[in-house]
């Protein structure tokens, strides 16, 4: 199951983004993907999140459970596959 959570500062309160990432597996720096307007440090592979804003240490929260894009906004060929075809 995929889940989706908010990356909050516990400084300052900010949340400079989400983590998508599987139950029961670590997180990754290419997991996180920043809110609209980010302008904080690039992660590499081994280190910490860090908050946007003030740079402080960041928690998870809100966790849910996360739908793809591509099941809940099928894009044109998914929705032809679909479509039966037209009478001639």
């Amino acid at each position: 199951m995929e889940l989706t959570a908010d990356v909050k500062c516990y400084f300052c309160g900010h949340i400079s983004g989400q983590v998508i990432g599987r139950r029961g597996q670590p997180i990754r720096a290419d997991s996180f993907i920043p809110g609209p307007g980010y302008a904080g440090p690039q992660f590499s592979p081994g280190e910490r999140l860090r908050c946007e804003r003030c740079l402080g240490p960041v928690f998870l929260e809100d966790v849910t459970p996360f739908i793809p894009s591509r099941l809940t906004n099928p894009t044109r060929a998914d929705r032809d596959a679909r479509r039966p075809p037209k009478a001639a």
